[in-house]
C-alpha cells in the first residue's frame, strides 16, 4: 500500500470536480431497493473524494465514509456540504487490526476501486442480517490498461469477488474488460 504521505499528496494535488459516482452504484441500489427496503445505515470504505459516499447519503440513507487519507476526508465531507447532505467520515487504515466498527452495524457496505483481502471478514462482520455488499473493483485484467493497481495483491483473479463472499446470497454479478478490467457484485448476507 502507498504510505499516508503518498495519498495525502493524490488527494492534495486533485483537480476539477469529483467524479460521479460509478454506474454500477445505482444499479446496485436498484437491489438495495428491492431486496432490502428497511436499509438505513451504509459505510463506504476506502472512500477517496466521497462520490459514492455522498451518492448513498442522496439515496437516504445515514452513511459513514472510511478512508486513510484525512485529505481524502476532508474533500468527502466538503463534498457533502456542497450538497447539503450529512456524512459522517471515519479516519482507519484498513490494513491495520485498527479496523473495526462493532457487528451488524451497515445495511449496505460498499467498496469501489479497493482490495485487501484480509478486511473481508470485517466487512462481512459489519453487515447486518438481510444487509448488501455492494463490492466493484479491478481484475488482474486491468495489468493490461497501464492504468491502476499494478501490484497483483491488489486485483482480483477471475471469479474471485464471489468466491469471497461464497456465503452472500448473489444478487448481481459481472466481469468486464473494455475500457477497464473490473468485477462487480451485489451480494446479501443471509
Amino acid at each position: 500500500m502507498a504510505s499516508r504521505s503518498d495519498w495525502e499528496a493524490k488527494h492534495r494535488s486533485a483537480r476539477g470536480a469529483v467524479p460521479d459516482p460509478d454506474p454500477f452504484l445505482g444499479e446496485a441500489l436498484e437491489h438495495v431497493r428491492l431486496a432490502a427496503p428497511a436499509a438505513t445505515d451504509a459505510v463506504d470504505i476506502a472512500c477517496g473524494r466521497g462520490q459514492h459516499s455522498v451518492a448513498l447519503a442522496a439515496y437516504g440513507l445515514k452513511t459513514v465514509a472510511v478512508d486513510y487519507s484525512p485529505e481524502a476526508l476532508k474533500l468527502c465531507a466538503k463534498l457533502a456540504a456542497e450538497t447539503g447532505l450529512a456524512v459522517e467520515t471515519r479516519c482507519f487504515d484498513l490494513e491495520s487490526e485498527e479496523a473495526e466498527w462493532g457487528d451488524a452495524r451497515f445495511d449496505v457496505v460498499a467498496v469501489f476501486r479497493y482490495l485487501h483481502r484480509p478486511l473481508v471478514p470485517l466487512l462481512k462482520r459489519v453487515t447486518r442480517s438481510g444487509g448488501i455488499i455492494i463490492y466493484k473493483t479491478f481484475t488482474r485484467k486491468q495489468l493490461q490498461f497501464g492504468t491502476g493497481p499494478r501490484n497483483p495483491a491488489y486485483l482480483l483473479e477471475e471469479k474471485e469477488l464471489p468466491e469471497l463472499f461464497a456465503d452472500f446470497r448473489h444478487l448481481l454479478y459481472r466481469e468486464t474488460c473494455d475500457f477497464e478490467a473490473t468485477a462487480a457484485l451485489v451480494a446479501q448476507k443471509p
